[in-house]
């Protein structure tokens, strides 16, 4: 109980600071270099980078305290991944991928042997087994969760990074290949469950990161290659169109509730434009991994500020109507219907309450969480912005107390 009231208190925090996007310092003094969501409600997780900082904590309040559960020997913890089990995988660089079982309690470790003595430095689940990890050489698969594994003959020698499975056809699997030396740079497309791969569709470019919206499965790609172009595909990464410049070099990248994020040299920035211009968020310290988990943004950082650092958002301006208090939990119809892109969404609350809303599409899938708090009893409104989505028709659904309600509403651009 104790744990619940306290963190009630930080979000309560957040949320009032969050129009000044103020930042708050954890696991101070540690250099963080990688970051992810649990599907465990409220656990986070974080790697370090090398010598002291060769480690894996956890968080089970959503970032605000930490727990050492593992210390390596030295080598960085690139990149954090769970399978459909919950089953944890950490790519670390020179020992191999570690993996748990157990939610952390201890970690097992399939040897870089089994990667041909290449360095792990990506690491992605897919369904019904698949696993795949990124090489500085190369890029490897397990069909059958880790216990054997395949290389790909396709991209032998080349210093793949990010992995991303598609959302809609899990036999898609896109890396990012990126070099000092420049050769091969760029974005890889499987469509054989990383079997083979294709041919270089995006050239000349450091793919150090690529993010696929859960609204539409357009996909987005940083670099650190000048003049770090922002890429956007419509079509799966068959071709790419560069939307914006960022800022600097871009090591992270992450997707939150109507903002786009993302962090490296100079610090955090934020585009609420799907990436056609960029604005610092408050934050200037050098930023390699980003992450979102409703209601925060966070980055990690190394040096003098290391640590993981965390703020609120969405910045979703949730309005009381009156001071009435109705007689009944509701959720009304969004007007207008159909819309283009706002609409407005109210609802009734006959008592303090824990409340969730969120947007699905026709398939089930979460497109957006308009809200996850506790508000008193009366009647509020709040503003759904579907610029990011496709024409069609939406689900919207509050969950409050012992009330649930799903209506539907209709985008047409």
């Amino acid at each position: 109980m104790k744990k619940f009231i306290l963190t009630i208190i930080f979000i309560s925090s957040f949320v009032n600071l969050s129009n000044a996007q103020m930042w708050n310092q954890r696991l101070n003094g540690r250099n963080v270099w990688s970051l992810a969501k649990s599907p465990q409600p409220n656990v986070i997780y974080a790697g370090g980078l090398t010598g002291a900082n060769s480690r894996i904590w956890k968080s089970s309040d959503l970032g605000f305290s930490w727990d050492t559960i593992y210390i390596g020997n030295g080598q960085t913890m690139w990149d954090i991944a769970f399978d459909q089990s919950s089953n944890i995988y950490v790519a670390n660089f020179s020992n191999g991928l570690l993996k748990s079982t157990n939610n952390g309690t201890s970690f097992e470790v399939i040897p870089t042997s089994q990667f041909n003595n290449k360095n792990p430095q990506g690491v992605e689940c897919g369904n019904a087994g698949y696993v795949y990890v990124s090489t500085s050489q190369g890029f490897f698969m397990s069909s059958n969760g880790g216990a054997n594994w395949n290389e790909s003959v396709s991209m032998v020698g080349n210093n793949c990074l990010p992995i991303v499975v598609d959302k809609d056809s899990s036999n898609i699997v896109y890396i990012g290949v990126t070099s000092a030396g420049g050769l091969g740079i760029g974005f890889y497309r499987s469509t054989d469950y990383g079997v083979t791969f294709g041919i270089n569709l995006n050239p000349g470019k450091n793919g150090y990161g690529i993010l696929q919206l859960p609204i539409n499965g357009d996909l987005y790609m940083i670099t650190t290659t000048s003049p770090y172009n922002f890429d956007k595909s419509t079509n799966k990464g068959l071709s790419w169109t560069t939307i914006s410049n960022a800022p600097n070099a871009m090591r992270g990248i992450a997707w939150g509730v109507d903002g786009m994020f993302i962090g490296g040299n100079g610090g955090v920035f934020v585009s609420t434009s799907l990436g056609m211009s960029w604005s610092n968020f408050n934050f200037t310290s050098s930023a390699t991994p980003m992450m979102y988990a409703f209601p925060y943004i966070y980055t990690g950082t190394s040096g003098t500020s290391g640590g993981v650092w965390i703020t609120a958002w969405p910045l979703i301006n949730i309005n009381q109507i009156g001071n009435s208090v109705p007689s009944k939990f509701e959720l009304k119809q969004n007007y207008p219907n159909p819309f283009n892109p706002t609409t407005t969404i109210e609802f009734s609350l006959i008592r303090e309450s824990n409340v969730k809303m969120s947007v699905y599409d026709t398939k089930g899938t979460e497109v957006s969480k308009l809200t996850e708090q506790k508000l008193g009893a009366g009647n509020y409104s709040v503003i759904f912005d579907g610029k990011g989505l496709n024409s069609g028709v939406y689900f919207y659904k509050i969950e409050a107390d012992n009330f649930s309600e799903v209506k539907r509403m209709v985008l047409i651009k």
